[in-house]
């Protein structure tokens, strides 16, 4: 991608995120960075198996923007800035669009299945961030093995995001783990694709 791109979903995606999140705060705490309750996050958005199964497929998206803490979103959408935006000037708005939606969407659907309600209540933008973190990574050790900022933009999105995982619950939580890998293989396919497109056109 061209040096002068702008990341606009990188921007977008971003700025809704602290914005939806402060208010769902707000609306439940009275206070912008106030704790969200989870038992409340179901109104506000956030995904169960309950409301799959009513196809409210919105709250795959919504349920992206929502944090129960406000402190965690402010890095997750500080991981998602620093390197979704250097993903998006390699590879283009539409595919961090699709790795957006669907690892982070994924993620989220898998990590309902760990928790017995309310606290089965899928919400937040690690699973995305962690989705990115497997692309980036990928691109790092088979396309840009010399751009040590996406491996910083990396390492800044995987180790505390594991760090908080593992003091929690003593493991990398399952959502988190699936989201990486599904960033992983989007990569490995993306470059497949790339690999296909050249192989056709040096053919013809």
């Amino acid at each position: 991608m061209k040096s002068n791109y702008k990341p606009i979903f990188t921007i977008a995606i971003v700025s809704i995120t602290v914005i939806v999140s402060l208010f769902v705060a707000y609306q439940i705490s009275g206070s912008l960075f106030g704790k969200s309750r989870v038992i409340y996050l179901a109104d506000y958005g956030g995904l169960t198996v309950e409301s799959l199964k009513k196809f409210e497929l919105w709250r795959l998206v919504v349920s992206q923007l929502i944090h129960v803490h406000q402190k965690h979103m402010i890095y997750n959408a500080l991981s998602i800035a620093f390197l979704c935006s250097i993903i998006e000037r390699k590879i283009g708005f539409w595919y961090v669009l699709f790795i957006w939606l669907f690892a982070g969407g994924i993620g989220t659907v898998f990590s309902t299945q760990f928790g017995t309600t309310p606290w089965n209540t899928g919400s937040g933008a690690s699973q995305a961030a962690l989705g990115f973190a497997g692309f980036g990574l990928f691109l790092f050790l088979f396309k840009f093995k010399q751009d040590y900022l996406l491996l910083c933009a990396v390492i800044f999105s995987i180790l505390p995001a594991m760090y908080l995982d593992i003091k929690t619950t003593g493991y990398p939580k399952p959502g988190h783990s699936l989201s990486f890998a599904l960033g992983i293989l989007m990569a490995a396919f993306f470059f497949f694709q790339q690999f296909k497109r050249s192989q056709s056109i040096e053919k013809s």
